[in-house]
């Protein structure tokens, strides 16, 4: 299998070699950068149209989390 392409220059691991601890703070800095993300689109394209779409596409990402076995 081919090595994952690291993001930055600095990354010194692929996610696949983080330490579960470091795995959970990956996750959750990605969230919260993807809620970031979803206000500024909304603030772009107008908030309902945005928080119904992104809703949309959250319950699906959930729904995908929690068929995860």
């Amino acid at each position: 299998m081919a090595t994952p392409l690291r993001r930055h220059q600095n990354d010194t691991k692929t996610f696949e070699e983080l330490t579960a601890k470091e795995q959970a703070l990956s996750v959750n800095a990605h969230t919260v950068w993807y809620l970031k993300a979803a206000r500024a689109h909304g603030r772009r394209i107008g908030m309902t149209k945005a928080t119904e779409k992104i809703a949309r596409q959250l319950e699906r990402m959930a729904a995908q989390v929690r068929n995860l076995t």
